[in-house]
């Protein structure tokens, strides 16, 4: 069986064609394409044309080749929420808006003084705050473009619009639908929340069907399958949250595991065999039933040392950077006592309706960059670190914590070490795309 994994990231889309053998899923080939997210309005908007989605699609259907006419089903995972608003064709009537948006603080505001934070916490499990929660950008469109709003027939994430485009049906599973504060997140039943939609006058037909992140929700069909490479036009899994499948791919399944991710934001995930709601951190249902995920997000952790990089030591390349100063900078003061902290915000909070800001503080005519480098670092870490010490104290966390990220080396580990948890950790290679791979696994072997 062949399967094609999809991963429509935040910054970038990859996907690759899987042989699935005696020994598991192997990669044959692969293929990434970076698109530019737009950051405007002082930083507060954050979104991007869906379109770019199906740019990178198709190119990577090119780049694949003659794979593209093996491949029995199609499975996906995408950033969320990516909220699109749609026309009945499926056609993207304004930029997706992606959770580093800021837009729609009063609107969250709102939902938060109308429902209340325990019914919230209750019943959707979290908290909503701009960008990450997927009504309060829904009533920003409605508030600030009546007419995108009246156009539109259905709001989804970006493996709705994907899939939609691939095969014809408007869905969304779980995992994506947690953060929308319209899904049953606590009693993840498969079922919107009649009553929080009718709080707001939103109708429910405006919303796509949920769908288990396993089932396949219609198939690519003529001539898009033809113009795509597909010879078999097979069916397409509607898959699930980036991060979600992420942890599914190196086999997060057991209550207290750890898995902690670091590329251009930072999240530490914990599988929990009951919901868990707090207002500190969000909740993601699990791809697996009775299994939830709680979500500790840092906006900028690969960002922020890209930020670095650029302000502060811009003469160096890449290489030197990422490869000699910053773990210098981090093995000179990881036993050292420092004056210098770092207030880790530089692209917000999802955890709060303020704008917070980064800021360095303690600095003296002594500080060097070094120094500064090394608090960034320690910043995010402890960052992360009071979070696993709030959760800890109130369930059994294991004792290693699964790492992964092109934003970690050793030096990192060292630091999440001494600063984040006094714990082993293990480097694994996980991939959202083998995550969406392994659900369209599923699917197949299911029929």
């Amino acid at each position: 069986m062949r399967i094609l994994g999809v991963d429509v990231g935040t910054t970038a889309l990859k996907m690759g064609v899987f042989k699935d053998g005696r020994d598991g899923l192997r990669c044959l080939r692969r293929f990434t394409a970076d698109y530019a997210v737009n950051t405007y309005n002082n930083g507060l908007f954050a979104d991007i044309e869906p379109e770019k989605w199906q740019r990178a699609f198709a190119e990577g259907c090119r780049a694949l080749g003659e794979l593209m006419a093996s491949v029995d089903v199609v499975a996906l995972s995408g950033t969320t929420p990516g909220l699109t608003a749609m026309d009945r064709q499926g056609r993207a009537l304004y930029p997706a808006i992606l959770m580093l948006d800021q837009r729609s603080r009063s609107q969250a505001q709102r939902i938060i003084d109308t429902v209340g934070r325990d019914a919230l916490l209750a019943h959707t499990a979290n908290i909503p705050v701009a960008g990450g929660c997927s009504l309060a950008s829904i009533l920003w469109i409605r508030d600030d473009l009546p007419d995108v709003f009246r156009r539109t027939f259905v709001f989804g994430h970006s493996n709705t619009y994907m899939a939609r485009w691939l095969g014809g049906g408007f869905a969304m599973d779980p995992s994506s639908a947690s953060l929308t504060a319209l899904y049953n997140t606590t009693a993840n039943d498969m079922r919107w929340n009649r009553e929080m939609a009718a709080c707001f006058e939103l109708p429910l037909d405006r919303l796509p069907r949920l769908t288990p992140a396993w089932q396949s929700v219609g198939r690519v069909r003529w001539p898009l399958a033809g113009e795509l490479g597909l010879k078999k036009e097979p069916p397409v899994v509607i898959g699930g949250n980036d991060a979600v499948l992420a942890a599914y791919s190196v086999g997060i399944r057991e209550p207290g595991e750890v898995f902690n991710i670091n590329g251009t934001c930072e999240i530490t995930m914990t599988c929990l065999d009951h919901c868990l709601p707090s207002e500190k951190y969000n909740i993601r249902t699990h791809v697996l039933p009775g299994r939830w995920f709680s979500f500790h997000v840092m906006n900028a952790q690969g960002k922020a040392f890209e930020w670095f990089h650029h302000l502060f030591c811009r003469e160096m390349t890449d290489e030197r950077f990422f490869g000699e100063f910053l773990p210098d900078a981090v093995n000179a003061w990881l036993d050292r006592e420092s004056s210098v902290t770092y207030v880790p915000y530089l692209m917000g909070s999802r955890y709060s309706q303020e704008p917070l800001k980064a800021a360095f503080e303690g600095l003296t005519v002594e500080t060097s960059r070094r120094e500064m480098l090394a608090a960034l670092v320690r910043g995010l870490c402890r960052y992360q670190g009071r979070h696993l010490d709030e959760l800890s104290r109130q369930m059994r966390l294991t004792d290693c914590i699964l790492v992964s990220g092109g934003a970690v080396n050793e030096a990192l580990m060292r630091a999440k070490r001494r600063w984040m948890r006094d714990c082993d950790y293990r480097m694994e290679s996980e991939s959202s795309m083998m995550g969406a791979a392994q659900l369209g696994r599923r699917f197949l072997r299911s029929q």
